[in-house]
């Protein structure tokens, strides 16, 4: 594809309007959000501008996007107006820096490997922690010189700069999502049985990493420590002031997760004032292990259709963290907001729906949220 048109002046100033005037609305949403106040329906997002690749068309996918910021602007700014054009919904657009789930892996040893309009991945073949005496060799990531930091740097530095729009920090794999991408699943897992002292010293310099990481990006920003923009495209502000992804929580047990995560996810998200964690899939499981995580405000969690693991959540976690229920809507959309809508208790709960097909909402739907508000 060729490179995406920079925004004209008027259509900047469109952006910049329609953004903060979204922002401004959905704050207070936001804020009966976190204070669990009774609400007639929940937080609804229906979003397809996306900054990551994975799901795109690739021919629809820029070939600078991951080596020019003003590609990679240029494409998710319009991408942006185009939603907020179209759909009226309690989405507040952000910029961010994509290179894929690897950044803060790239920066502890990981080989990455870019295949031209796909998402940057870690190299399956290679995990440069092998052994515990891989382990102690470990040091804290440096954010100017380490992996794919500096390159994230100077594109959060090109979007301050230059986009109408605030700028969020890239995705973050918590820690142990970082550590099995160092090591693999089968020898961390080992390795939290033989060897635990080895195991926490592993999770001990992911975390710090982790946290000297985000603290250079939002030095870079402009954004306070304990205020994030958003999580995987729902609004938190000053509600939370960080979020990562915990898609492995879904594989590991209640008791390991307990020792070997549960301390390093409390120590990121109180170093920040409280934040959010993601996963896709089914965490049940973990409902003890959330609620004895400090500073955990809010789940996202991408269902992949299975709304009764939230029922079970909404039991437990009700009223004490916020859900953000998400997913990728269907080809039967009607049927699955239905479902949606009438599950889920809309106290305390943000509803997001990705790669939206946007002919469902078009006026006359029984979902349309074009030119009708959801409000």
């Amino acid at each position: 594809m060729e490179r995406p048109a920079p925004l004209s002046a008027s259509e900047r100033e469109e952006l910049r309007s329609l953004a903060s005037q979204r922002q401004a609305r959905v704050e207070a949403r936001t804020a009966d959000l976190f204070a669990f106040r009774p609400v007639e329906r929940p937080l609804l997002i229906v979003n397809s501008a996306l900054y990551w690749l994975f799901g795109l068309d690739p021919e629809t996918v820029p070939d600078e996007y991951l080596t020019d910021p003003a590609v990679m602007t240029a494409f998710q700014e319009r991408n942006q107006l185009e939603q907020l054009r179209d759909i009226e919904d309690d989405y507040v657009p952000y910029v961010m820096p994509w290179f894929g789930t690897v950044v803060g892996a790239s920066a502890l040893g990981c080989k990455i490997e870019f295949v031209p309009r796909q998402d940057p991945a870690a190299d399956p073949t290679y995990y440069p922690v092998q052994t515990p005496d891989d382990v102690y060799r470990l040091k804290v990531a440096d954010p100017e010189k380490d992996g794919l930091m500096p390159t994230v740097l100077s594109f959060l530095r090109y979007m301050r700069e230059h986009s109408v729009l605030p700028v969020g920090i890239t995705d973050f794999q918590g820690p142990l999502t970082t550590a099995n991408q160092l090591m693999g699943y089968d020898k961390l897992m080992y390795l939290m049985y033989d060897d635990p002292r080895a195991a926490h010293a592993l999770m001990d310099v992911v975390t710090e990493s982790l946290i000297t990481w985000v603290k250079a990006q939002k030095s870079v920003i402009g954004e306070p420590l304990d205020y994030c923009i958003s999580d995987q495209q729902v609004y938190m502000g000053p509600h939370a002031g960080v979020w990562f992804s915990d898609d492995d929580a879904v594989l590991i047990s209640a008791k390991l997760y307990r020792e070997f995560v549960v301390p390093y996810n409390s120590r990121i998200l109180s170093a920040f004032g409280g934040g959010a964690i993601h996963y896709c899939g089914n965490a049940t499981h973990h409902v003890g292990n959330f609620l004895a995580t400090e500073g955990l405000r809010a789940l996202n969690i991408y269902t992949l259709h299975n709304l009764q693991s939230i029922v079970e959540m909404q039991r437990t976690l009700q009223d004490k963290v916020a859900l953000f229920v998400c997913d990728f809507t269907p080809i039967d959309y009607s049927t699955y907001f239905d479902e949606f809508v009438s599950t889920i208790n809309p106290r305390g709960t943000v509803i997001c729906s990705q790669y939206s097909p946007v002919v469902g909402l078009l006026p006359g739907g029984k979902y349309n949220a074009i030119k009708r508000p959801l409000r």
